[in-house]
């Protein structure tokens, strides 16, 4: 799989955030066209780091960390276009993004998981996240609440 920094990628970015049924265990807000003020500014953000993933020159999807450096913190989003999901290509990213960050000395790397969304539970799991703790009725999907588990990996050489 080949990766590439987002802002190189934003055409394909669109992808996404204008894919309700894509956006929907994550905070991302949907957008309609390129010149949408929300995806340029998320795109932009300096306290967001975001790599895409293709595949024979197809968009994968992404994964992208909102950094606290204050804290040393990052969280994690990660989407994946249906054709792609099940193929291992989100834990390359996820492997590539973790690698980065503790490169860059975070400490810590979050993910809130819906607990409906079983498939990434067990990929954060299958990457030594560890579970510590549900968050009650914090995701709001289609009108309706559900509880999330915060996932945790802390850098080990830190």
């Amino acid at each position: 799989m080949e990766i590439k920094e987002f802002h190189e990628v934003f055409a394909d970015v669109l992808k996404v955030f204008s894919n309700p049924l894509l956006l929907r265990y994550t905070d991302l807000e949907l957008c309609t066209s390129l010149n949408d003020k929300y995806l340029q500014s998320w795109t932009e953000d300096n306290d967001r780091f975001s790599l895409a993933g293709y595949v024979d020159g197809s968009f994968v999807g992404f994964v992208s960390a909102h950094l606290v450096k204050k804290h040393l913190t990052a969280s994690i989003t990660i989407v994946i276009l249906p054709e792609f999901q099940r193929r291992g290509y989100a834990k390359v990213l996820l492997q590539k993004i973790l690698s980065v960050l503790f490169n860059k000395s975070f400490a810590r790397i979050e993910a809130q998981i819906c607990t409906e969304n079983q498939d990434s539970i067990r990929l954060f799991e299958s990457l030594n996240f560890v579970c510590e703790g549900r968050l009650r009725k914090n995701f709001l999907i289609e009108g309706k609440l559900y509880d999330s588990y915060m996932y945790a990996l802390i850098n080990p050489e830190i």
